[in-house]
């Protein structure tokens, strides 16, 4: 691949190869400092909609988060800060009816939003998510953020008794450890 680059794309540039930083995309790990940022629009005012309700914009301003693709508002709770207060995130869910979403990938990001704040009125639709999902990939990250926070270990213990025997033996060779505290 490296010599088809040189003979037929790079055509012997010296310059060209430098300047592409060659070495950097084969051989370094990471990504070189020379790639494309991506932008999107969309995102963008996405990231704008959380930035507002950062700054204490109700929920109810965000006209167009009805429209919003699963992508959209995963960005959007994900752009939101770390700490919200309680009334900001009570707002949030029930304008958005975050806590009763049915698209696991939403719920999901919306559970992690919840547990950071200690948010109590998303715990029932935490028990019922850790419950009803057998999907490591949520799974894993549910239990490790409850388990950080005081509050949660007894959440996450109480809740894992429940779910546990419900859960395919490779989850419970992930979580059994973060659960008992030895991760």
């Amino acid at each position: 691949f490296e010599a088809y680059l040189r003979k037929h794309l790079l055509k012997g540039d010296a310059e060209l190869e430098r300047r592409i930083k060659l070495h950097e995309w084969l051989y370094q790990s990471g990504i070189p400092d020379n790639a494309p940022i991506p932008m999107s629009d969309t995102l963008a005012r996405v990231e704008q909609a959380a930035k507002s309700i950062a700054a204490g914009a109700s929920a109810s301003s965000i006209k167009t988060a009805s429209s919003w693709s699963t992508q959209e508002w995963q960005h959007f709770l994900g752009s939101l800060p770390e700490k919200l207060a309680a009334a900001q995130m009570a707002d949030l869910d029930r304008t958005f009816e975050l806590s009763k979403r049915g698209n696991a990938e939403v719920l999901f990001v919306w559970l992690r939003v919840a547990i950071r704040n200690h948010y109590t009125p998303a715990l029932p639709a935490l028990e019922r998510f850790l419950t009803s999902m057998g999907r490591r990939k949520f799974l894993r990250p549910l239990y490790e953020d409850l388990m950080k926070t005081d509050w949660g270990k007894a959440e996450a213990r109480r809740i894992y008794a429940r779910g546990r025997p419900l859960y395919h033996s490779l989850s419970t060779g992930t979580l059994d450890p973060i659960v008992k505290g030895e991760s």
